[in-house]
C-alpha cells in the first residue's frame, strides 16, 4: 500500500511511537486548520463508528497475540493503548457513549494497562465517573493551544477554552484512576506569545491538577494541510523555513521551562515522558539515553525523582552483548530479513537495520527495545501524516540554550 493510500484509510490498529493507536471511530465535528484530519476529509464531519466495541476487543487481542508477539510478550506488555486518533472521542454524545462501551469491552477481554484519551472538548463528569469504575490507569491528554482573538479562526467547533481545559483537569484529578496531562500544541510564535504571562499560565496548569505539560510544535509533513490559506495568514512562522519537520518556538520554550522550574511543574517535549511521569516508571523509548539525552531529555523540566528512574548511567540498564545479538536476530525474524541485515553494535547499543522499514514496524521494534537498544534503519516508509520524533532528527540544539 502506498503512503497516500495508507493515510487516506486510517488503520483500525497501528503502532505509533508512544502508543498503540486504536481507531474504531473516524471523523471530527471540529475543524482545526492545522489538523492532519483535514487532508483526510475527516474534519467538520459526523464521527463514524466503523467497528463495534465487542469486535474491536477481539481485533486488538489478535493484534497483540499475532505477529507483534514475536517481539513483545503480550502477558507483560505495557505499551499504552490510545483510543481515538482520527476523531475526538469526547466531542459528541455518540463518541462519549462509544468511549465507555469500548473500554467496557476491553475490560472484559484484558487486564487493565495504560490507556490514553486525547481531547479538546469539555469533559462529561458522568463519563469520567463511569470510566473510573473500570479501573484502567487512564491518562487524559487535554489539548489546549491558547488560540484566542483572531487566532480563534484556526479552531472551529466545540473546543474548550483555557478555563474549560482547567475545569477538565480538576474533574480528572478528582477521580481515582485517571490523570490529566496538558498537550500544549502547536507551540509556535503566534500561539505561544498569546499566552502572555506564562508564569501565571504554568501556575494555573499546576493548580488545576495537571500532572505535567507536553509542549509540541507544528508538524510539517505530507499529511498536513499547509495549503489552507488561514495557516499562511495566521501562522506565518510555519512557512518561514521550507521542508518538512517541526516548527517550534524555541525562545518561548525557554520561558515556559523557566516558569515551570519556578513552579516545580514538569514540562516535556515527548508524550512518552508524560506517560512515564504519570506511571512513576522510567520512560520507555530512550529519550534519556546518553546519545540523545542532551536533545530529548535534559532540556525538559523534570523532577529529580523521575530523572533517577530514567538514569541512563545505571549499570542495570545496560544489556550484555549476547542480549543485544539475540535481540537483533529476533528483529530480523520479525521483519523477515536475513540476520546479516540487522547488525548489533555493542559499543553504542544500537541496531542498524539495512533495509527499508515501515513506520509501524519500526515503532514496534522501538517498543520492544524499551530504550535499551537504539534502532536505526537504512530508509523509512512513512505511514501517517508525519514521522514521529524517534524517526526524525533529534530536537534542535537551540533547546539547550
Amino acid at each position: 500500500m502506498t503512503d497516500t493510500a495508507e493515510r487516506d484509510r486510517p488503520p483500525l490498529i497501528a503502532e505509533h511511537d508512544t502508543w498503540i493507536s486504536v481507531d474504531p471511530v473516524v471523523g471530527c465535528p471540529a475543524q482545526c486548520r492545522y489538523c492532519y484530519l483535514g487532508k483526510l476529509g475527516l474534519t467538520r464531519s459526523k464521527p463514524l463508528l466503523r467497528r463495534e466495541p465487542r469486535l474491536l476487543a477481539g481485533d486488538l487481542h489478535s493484534y497483540l497475540h499475532g505477529r507483534r508477539a514475536e517481539l513483545i510478550d503480550p502477558a507483560t506488555d505495557q505499551t499504552p493503548i490510545c483510543v481515538g486518533n482520527y476523531t475526538d472521542m469526547q466531542m459528541t454524545p455518540q463518541n462519549r457513549s462509544a468511549t465507555v462501551a469500548i473500554i467496557a469491552e476491553l475490560t472484559a477481554r484484558f487486564r487493565p494497562r495504560p490507556l490514553v484519551l486525547i481531547t479538546k472538548a469539555r469533559l462529561s463528569a458522568s463519563v469520567v465517573e463511569r470510566l473510573d469504575g473500570f479501573g484502567w490507569p487512564i491518562t487524559w491528554f487535554l489539548s489546549q493551544s491558547f488560540a484566542t482573538g483572531e487566532l480563534e479562526r484556526l479552531e472551529n467547533g466545540p473546543i474548550a477554552d483555557f478555563e474549560g481545559t482547567l475545569a477538565n483537569a480538576r474533574l480528572v484529578s478528582s477521580s481515582r484512576h485517571q490523570r490529566a496531562v496538558h498537550f500544549w500544541r502547536p507551540f509556535v510564535v503566534e500561539l505561544s506569545s498569546i499566552s502572555a504571562g506564562r508564569d501565571e499560565v504554568v501556575g494555573r496548569l499546576k493548580g488545576s491538577g495537571m500532572a505535567c505539560s507536553v509542549v509540541v510544535g507544528f508538524q510539517r509533513g505530507p499529511g498536513v494541510p499547509l495549503d489552507d490559506e488561514r495557516l499562511s495568514s495566521l501562522l506565518p512562522s510555519v512557512f518561514a523555513v521550507p521542508g518538512d519537520g517541526e516548527v517550534f518556538d524555541h525562545a518561548g520554550w525557554r520561558q515556559v521551562r523557566a516558569a515551570a522550574k519556578r513552579h516545580r511543574y514538569p514540562v516535556y517535549r515527548h508524550s512518552s515522558c508524560a506517560i512515564a511521569r504519570v506511571a512513576g516508571r522510567a520512560e520507555a523509548l530512550g529519550t534519556w539515553r546518553a546519545e540523545s539525552a542532551a536533545e530529548r531529555c535534559l532540556p525538559c523540566q523534570c523532577p529529580v525523582g523521575q530523572r533517577t528512574l530514567c538514569d541512563f548511567r545505571k549499570a542495570t540498564s545496560r544489556p550484555t552483548r549476547s542480549e543485544g545479538e539475540r535481540f537483533s536476530r529476533r528483529v530480523a525474524a520479525f521483519l523477515g530479513l536475513k540476520d546479516r541485515l540487522v547488525a548489533y553494535d555493542d559499543s553504542t547499543r544500537s541496531l542498524r537495520i539495512e533495509a527499508a522499514v515501515g513506520e509501524y514496524d519500526f515503532n514496534t521494534v522501538l517498543h520492544a527495545a524499551k530504550g535499551a537498544f537504539l534502532p536505526t534503519v537504512r530508509a523509512f516508509i512513512g505511514q501517517k501524516a508525519w514521522h514521529g520524533p524517534f524517526i526524525s532528527q533529534p530536537l534542535d540544539r537551540q533547546d539547550q540554550e
